[in-house]
C-alpha cells in the first residue's frame, strides 16, 4: 500500500485486513504483493515516481504490479503514466467505502479490471490504454508523447548539466542537443527548455 500519510496508512491497513480475501501490509513489510493500493488526496508527478520506485523495486519492468487507485483529484495529463504503470482500477476517494475498495483490490488480484458497479472508468481506462498501445508506442513515445532521446536529455537538463555538458555525456553535437530542445519546445507549446522539464515533471516521465 501507497498512502499520501502514515496514518491514512495505517488505517486503511487495519481496515481492510478486517475482510478475509486481503492481507494489507505496507511497502516496507519486504513481503510479495499482488495488488498495489494507492491512496493519495491527488495524483501528482512525484506520486507516479512514486509507483514506478515501487515497481522497480519489486522486480523490474517484467512485473508490473496491478495497480487500485483510490484519489479526490485525478488531473487528466496524469493518466496515460497512471496506466502505463498498471492502473486497472480508479475510485474516486470521496465517494468510495472500504467495501468499493475490498472489491476493487480483490478484482485485481484475479485479474479482473471490472471491479462490482459502474464499469465506466474501467471502460475509459481501456480506451485509453489502446491509444497507448496502437497511438504512441508504435511511434517511439511515451504517455508524455516524447521520445527516448527526449527524456534523455530533459533527465540530464533536470539534473542541471548545460547543453554543452549533456552534448558530452550523451556523445553528440550541442548543436543536435538544441535542435531536440527545440523540437519537442514547439511539439507540445511549451515556453522554454525550462518549461520542458516541468513539462515532464508533471507528466511523471522524469
Amino acid at each position: 500500500m501507497l498512502a499520501d500519510d502514515p496514518i491514512t496508512e495505517e488505517g486503511a491497513i487495519v481496515r481492510l485486513n478486517s475482510y478475509d480475501e486481503i492481507s494489507a501490509r505496507s511497502l516496507d513489510s519486504h513481503h510479495a504483493a499482488d495488488v498495489l493500493l494507492v491512496l493519495a488526496s491527488e495524483v501528482t508527478g512525484d506520486m507516479l515516481t512514486r509507483v514506478a520506485r515501487v515497481h522497480r523495486e519489486s522486480g523490474g519492468e517484467g512485473r508490473r504490479l496491478p495497480v487500485v487507485l483510490v484519489a479526490n483529484e485525478f488531473p487528466e495529463h496524469s493518466m496515460l503514466r497512471a496506466i502505463s504503470l498498471g492502473l486497472v482500477s480508479l475510485l474516486y476517494r470521496k465517494e468510495s467505502s472500504f467495501n468499493a475498495i475490498a472489491r476493487a483490490v480483490v478484482s485485481a488480484a484475479r485479474g479482473c479490471t471490472k471491479p462490482g458497479g459502474d464499469g465506466v472508468q474501467q471502460r475509459l481506462i481501456g480506451q485509453i490504454k489502446a491509444i497507448r498501445d496502437n497511438a504512441l508506442i508504435p511511434h517511439g513515445l511515451n504517455v508524455a508523447g516524447l521520445g527516448p532521446r527526449e527524456v534523455n536529455v530533459l533527465r540530464l537538463l533536470a539534473d542541471g548539466l548545460s547543453t554543452k555538458e549533456v552534448a558530452g555525456r550523451i556523445g553528440c553535437s550541442e548543436r543536435t542537443i538544441k535542435s531536440v530542445i527545440h523540437q519537442l519546445v514547439a511539439r507540445h507549446n511549451l515556453k522554454n527548455r525550462t518549461h520542458a522539464v516541468a513539462f515532464a515533471l508533471r507528466t511523471g516521465v522524469l
